[in-house]
């Protein structure tokens, strides 16, 4: 596997930096760096988190074959866990912008980041996710109320819980970032912190707590449906979240909403605590049947919905107990991981050439 660069203090930062988490598929992350090298970009560099477990031997030699190109960078790390692993590409990155992609995904088209750029030449913009869609066949996979997904898109609900819809096709100003198909200028990060790593699922609303919380009123987070990001769902590897059982499952799902939601809104966490067991049963028996690849037959459905909800109240009462017991020895887990600004670098501002600031559309257009 090819090492890290070393980058000298004369290299002039590039203008994007893609970020690539990968684990445990080499052979689909090839796929993604040919895409991403064919890109339609003067000044771009491509910064992969490399965790592999199980690195197959011909693919292997194809990713190491694609890195010798100069804008690759392939950081060998043992799994850091998906924050963990956000975290230490961004700190590894040199551009402005920073754009996200996991190894599963793939961009659609060679403009993907000139796309994602031109929505910068707006000072104001924090951050934007891109549209999601299922495969290249198929551009987009409709919502049963399309009208509801326009309006909930990558917003929160009462309880802080994420909602995503992010296969609509409106482009509009939101609450939350997506991990994939993201673009975050360095100074947001800089200014915001990274993502919290004590949580083993749902890591991206601890950054959008924080800057829904500290951004100034003309300020904005921004869903674009323009760049567009196919979602791979079959590749094995990665988290292999879709295998995982009900009961581990919902357990994750409780580790997120005590270590980062109750950790940002303690004071609405104990006042609607029961209301979060029933988010975890409902969110965990929506997974079950829409979600999940290891419940794939109506049987299977049925039986991990009715386990989940038979036993969800005894495994709530020791995971709680396993949870206290973890932070009376060892104290709260650390939040808002810090993002050392860059010696010498502006403050504020992307350097994006003006042919690329004129293609920015309106903030009222739709996609069909």
């Amino acid at each position: 596997m090819h090492a890290d660069r070393r980058v000298t203090q004369q290299d002039a930062p590039p203008r994007i930096s893609v970020i690539v988490r990968s684990y445990n598929r080499l052979g689909a992350l090839a796929e993604l760096l040919t895409r991403l090298l064919a890109q339609d970009h003067d000044d771009f560099e491509i910064v992969v988190i490399e965790q592999s477990t199980v690195r197959p031997v011909a693919e292997l030699a194809h990713v190491t074959r694609l890195a010798r190109d100069a804008r690759v960078r392939i950081l060998r790390h043992p799994p850091l866990g998906g924050p963990g692993a956000r975290n230490a590409g961004v700190r590894a990155s040199r551009g402005d912008l920073l754009v996200f992609i996991d190894d599963d995904d793939l961009p659609e088209g060679n403009d993907w980041l000139r796309l994602h750029e031109a929505n910068f030449s707006d000072p104001k913009c924090l951050g934007v996710t891109g549209r999601f869609i299922d495969d290249e066949a198929t551009p987009s996979a409709p919502y049963v109320n399309l009208a509801r997904a326009r309006r909930h898109v990558l917003s929160f609900n009462i309880l802080k819980w994420q909602r995503v819809y992010a296969r609509t096709d409106e482009r509009k100003h939101v609450e939350s970032l997506m991990g994939g198909n993201a673009a975050i200028p360095r100074t947001t990060l800089e200014r915001f912190g990274l993502w919290d790593e004590c949580t083993p699922i749902e890591d991206e609303p601890s950054l959008a707590y924080r800057i829904n919380e500290g951004k100034r009123d003309d300020e904005y987070l921004l869903f674009d449906p323009v760049p567009r990001m196919i979602r791979r769902l079959d590749v094995p590897g990665g988290m292999a979240k879709r295998t995982l059982s009900g009961p581990v499952y919902a357990k994750r799902v409780f580790t997120f909403l005590h270590n980062v939601t109750g950790h940002y809104f303690p004071l609405r966490f104990v006042l609607l605590y029961p209301a979060y067991l029933y988010l975890v049963a409902y969110h965990v028996i929506q997974w079950i049947c829409s979600d999940s690849k290891k419940h794939d037959t109506l049987a299977r459905k049925i039986w991990a919905t009715s386990g989940i909800v038979l036993s969800l109240i005894p495994l709530w009462t020791v995971w709680l107990g396993q949870w206290w017991y973890r932070r009376i020895r060892f104290g709260e887990p650390p939040h808002r991981p810090v993002l050392e600004r860059r010696q010498g670098a502006p403050r504020e501002g992307l350097r994006i050439p003006l042919r690329e600031a004129e293609r920015a559309p309106a903030l009222t257009s739709r996609v069909a």
